[in-house]
């Protein structure tokens, strides 16, 4: 095993210690699995199934140089993290932001408009 096989999951590693952080800030995102899976697993089962058709149909293939070598239906384990984190990482932005927007409303006095 090489460094390089490490890469793709270094990398998503990285993005997750960026934005965890962003819970701390009133993102509330990690407080909810039930929510988080109902947001993410129906899009990654999609994506994940494309991906398998494409790597079927050899239009598309991942690099064993950069992968772990552990895969199921030819999509690689790093893949299918990719689904999870990078869907949890837009959630703890757009959260966060949305909560920080609330409490700047709320310092100003403006009135807080539900949907």
């Amino acid at each position: 095993m090489n460094a390089d096989q490490w890469q793709y999951l270094l990398v998503m590693a990285g993005c997750l210690l960026v934005v965890l952080p962003l819970e701390c800030l009133g993102a509330r995102v990690l407080r909810e699995p039930g929510r988080i899976a109902a947001a993410v697993l129906p899009v990654a089962l999609v994506f994940l199934v494309w991906d398998a058709v494409a790597v079927w149909a050899e239009v598309w293939s991942f690099n064993p140089r950069y992968t772990l070598g552990v895969s199921l239906a030819g999509i690689v384990l790093e893949e299918f993290l990719f689904f999870l984190v990078v869907p949890l990482c837009a959630l703890l932005t757009y959260q966060s932001v949305e909560a920080l927007t609330r409490r700047g409303r709320r310092a100003r006095g403006d009135v807080e408009v539900h949907r």
